[in-house]
């Protein structure tokens, strides 16, 4: 009550032109805030309609299909195979070095959409993770073969690969946190005493 008293007076002692700008700028304030909202949901709208794309565009592209085939026997044959060699120039019309770098120019490719915001990561982290993550380990002699050649190759797939691989030990010591004060909990249930 006091306070709407006071704020009644405070109102018939301020110049007008006083309230009409901070009206003004007040009004402003509000416009800006939804517009930045509004901007920040419709890039957001957008990047998971690219990434649905994106992911679309995998499922029907059957050269990639086949590729990703053609890698996982690259990968049954690990033990066979140098990926470093396979990396070389003169292995460029090998079976293998044709698939794998198609593959991995592909993800090379969504790590730098990824990298300018312009595709949903969390959304491709979680349909991808495991893919991605492999590639990047089984290939990495294949990467690093090409990187002395020309030091920028798959650096933006390097970089998703290193993000994914630490997001996803994340959350395994995340849940394994989760366990362990769960038991811990189970533990001080049963123990006469606490346990810490």
């Amino acid at each position: 009550m006091i306070t709407s008293i006071g704020g009644i007076f405070l109102i018939h002692r301020v110049d007008e032109k006083l309230i009409s700008a901070t009206a003004i700028l007040l009004s402003a304030t509000l416009a800006l805030t939804a517009a930045l909202l509004n901007l920040a949901y419709s890039r957001q709208t957008a990047r998971e309609a690219n990434s649905l794309e994106f992911q679309k565009r995998l499922q029907d592209n059957d050269e990639y299909i086949e590729h990703v085939r053609k890698v996982g026997e690259a990968i049954a044959k690990r033990n066979e195979l140098d990926f470093a060699e396979l990396a070389q120039p003169e292995q460029r019309s090998n079976e293998y070095t044709i698939a794998i770098r198609y593959v991995l120019n592909t993800w090379e490719q969504a790590s730098n959409a990824i990298r300018h915001d312009l595709y949903d990561e969390l959304y491709l982290y979680e349909a991808y993770k495991s893919m991605v993550v492999d590639f990047g380990l089984y290939f990495r002699e294949f990467i690093s073969s090409s990187q002395k050649r020309q030091v920028t190759f798959y650096e933006n797939f390097s970089w998703l690969v290193l993000k994914w691989v630490i997001r996803k030990d994340s959350i395994k010591e995340k849940n394994r946190k989760k366990e362990l004060k769960l038991i811990f909990k189970k533990l001080n249930r049963l123990a006469p005493k606490k346990i810490h």
